[in-house]
């Protein structure tokens, strides 16, 4: 077993099941070092609408914002991580110098969160890239990682073409105009459960979008999930 993200060789006892079913052994994994470099949500006080690091409990301005501005729409994402020094450093290995590897960094954790909804049988949907950013990039970055945690992904949205969020500051996202258009029939979404899920979460812009257009064709719930906040 190598780490997902250094490439070094990790050695562990064996767990229960892995020794049972070896088929159950993972092929890659974050090493211990690897995984300290990472701020875990939980570690801090965080919004209780997306989990955005606070002082205090309760909903951070971003969320409040939102929630006056779609009050129809019940809209909540979690996330696996802090958006810190250590994962920008790995975000832009993998996004930006296209290290494709790394799409398995998470794996684990990745199954592990998103086990609760799939067993509440949600439609795990990708934030897809438009189609000159997949030519430029070779991969969509969120369908890759979901993928390497062999997660079912069911792609309900398209995007238009737009300019990268990264070359955006606030003012710009926010205003931003709507970046999607449905990519499946309205019947395949209506009374399902949805989950949106993105790389990172930052002014909630564009998850709201998707999540807005999604609620036109009658979904039964919509939640989010990225992997950094």
């Amino acid at each position: 077993m190598k780490c997902s993200y250094c490439n070094h060789e990790i050695i562990r006892n064996l767990n229960f099941w892995e020794l049972l079913v070896p088929q159950k052994m993972k092929e890659w994994e974050l090493c211990h070092a690897c995984r300290q470099k990472f701020t875990f949500q939980g570690q801090v006080s965080n919004c209780s609408g997306c989990q955005k690091p606070m002082t205090k409990p309760g909903l951070c301005g971003d969320c409040q914002f939102w929630r006056s501005f779609y009050p129809q729409l019940e809209f909540q994402q979690k996330s696996l991580f802090v958006y810190d020094a250590a994962f920008s450093e790995w975000l832009k290995e993998y996004k930006i110098l296209g290290n494709y590897q790394l799409r398995h960094t998470f794996t684990k954790e990745v199954e592990g969160h998103l086990k609760k909804y799939r067993k509440e049988n949600f439609l795990i949907c990708p934030l897809p890239l438009s189609k000159k950013r997949y030519q430029e990039r070779g991969f969509n970055q969120v369908s890759s990682f979901l993928t390497a945690a062999e997660i079912p992904i069911t792609e309900l949205l398209k995007r238009r073409e737009t300019a990268p969020q990264s070359l955006k500051n606030r003012q710009e996202r926010l205003a931003m105009p709507q970046p999607f258009k449905l990519k499946a029939a309205p019947e395949k979404i209506k009374g399902k459960k949805i989950l949106l899920v993105d790389d990172v979460y930052t002014t909630g812009r564009t998850m709201y979008y998707a999540a807005v257009l999604l609620q036109s064709a009658g979904p039964q719930q919509i939640l989010g999930f990225s992997l950094a906040r």
